[in-house]
């Protein structure tokens, strides 16, 4: 059995939650005081990295040992077993954060760490350095954290964070990531029986990911994983989770619409749609929000649109939001509406009675998701 945790964006901790709970009912939690940590064997570790739309990573805890000087630290990690997540020609990249021990050094730190895996696998074990946090070729991430002299060493098992999920290769302005548009989706509680729409697309990750749901298509379908690098993986178990997978997908009937008023961002939505094989479950429309129109019976509009500091922080954008609420309350009475927003002024400039229903950060900027029902 291994220990894994689950790296979520700060905010949505409770959507992750929510989402293990109900694919994995009975994954056990390891730790009472994190319930984002879970025993599991190898091949629930591969479906969480198959399934899961919330998380950023899925690490295996490792090692926890208490380390005061370098050779503490050599001494201990040495005889953690490497070899049970190495084989031949797998490079290594580690991570490193020091905080209130007294080893402080990372670069140090990091140094010990990769002789230790040397000498326990006697071999030459490529470092690889930068902060990139894309994955290239066969190579295998380790996190290591240092907090009042306790060492915490986790393996990844994911690779690419799992939001790279391997159809966005072109972007537009400001794009929201993928596990974060679908945890909109998942706080929504929208299911494909209703019509979804988005009228700020952008380069289509909600229309997308809402696409995803409605046709069952696991969000990892279609990339790779850093546990398919490991001495214990089988290559002919994963094949047949995946093939389970794409036999249980279905041709989605629901309306799902993503529109934006420019060209260049629908000519990337599509490209974008057309890689994680939706594209002929969306409608895309090259429009402004006032043309912006209901077909059929009530449901959602999920967004993302403008604010201050994502686009331009010297153009006034209070008339698009005003606008935007305009349209809501003169074409879509019945419609639930969630929208991203840095700023509660601007969001009040739609003159909807909303609420915040998720905060988290979107690029770098902190933001609200607002919800409201437009009567």
């Amino acid at each position: 059995m291994y220990k894994i945790f689950l790296v979520v964006p700060p905010g949505i901790e409770q959507i992750a939650k929510n989402e293990v709970t109900s694919l994995f009912p009975k994954l056990r939690i390891s730790s009472p005081a994190d319930e984002l940590e879970y025993e599991c064997d190898l091949q629930t570790i591969y479906r969480l990295n198959l399934l899961l739309k919330v998380p950023n990573r899925i690490l295996v805890r490792f090692g926890e040992f208490e380390a005061t000087s370098f050779q503490d630290l050599f001494t201990k990690s040495v005889r953690l077993p490497w070899k049970q997540f190495f084989k031949k020609d797998v490079s290594v990249k580690i991570r490193t954060t020091c905080h209130k021990s007294k080893l402080y050094h990372s670069d140090a730190v990091t140094e010990r760490i990769h002789q230790a895996i040397e000498s326990n696998l006697a071999k030459k074990v490529p470092l690889l350095k930068g902060d990139s946090e894309e994955s290239h070729g066969k190579q295998q991430l380790i996190i290591v954290r240092l907090l009042r002299d306790q060492v915490s060493i986790s393996i990844d098992s994911s690779g690419n964070p799992l939001y790279m999920r391997g159809y966005r290769e072109i972007v537009s302005k400001a794009p929201l990531r993928e596990n974060l548009a679908a945890s909109l989706l998942l706080a929504s509680n929208w299911t494909p029986e209703f019509p979804l729409i988005d009228p700020f697309c952008g380069s289509g990750t909600i229309p997308i990911e809402a696409a995803l749901i409605a046709k069952n298509q696991p969000p990892g379908l279609y990339r790779d994983f850093s546990f398919e690098n490991w001495p214990e993986f089988t290559q002919s178990t994963w094949q047949n989770m995946r093939r389970e997978y794409i036999q249980n997908s279905i041709d989605p009937t629901t309306r799902i619409q993503g529109s934006d008023r420019n060209i260049g961002s629908i000519e990337i939505a599509r490209k974008n749609a057309e890689k994680a094989a939706v594209n002929q479950f969306i409608e895309w429309n090259n429009q402004s929000i006032s043309d912006v129109k209901p077909d059929g019976q009530p449901g959602w509009i999920i967004t993302n649109p403008p604010y201050g500091l994502r686009i331009s922080s010297n153009k006034d954008i209070r008339n698009l939001y005003a606008q935007f609420g305009n349209v809501l309350r003169q074409k879509f009475q019945g419609w639930n509406v969630i929208f991203l927003c840095n700023n509660v002024n601007l969001a009040n400039q739609t003159k909807l009675k909303s609420k915040s229903l998720l905060s988290f950060s979107n690029g770098g900027i902190n933001v609200q998701a607002f919800f409201t029902s437009v009567d």
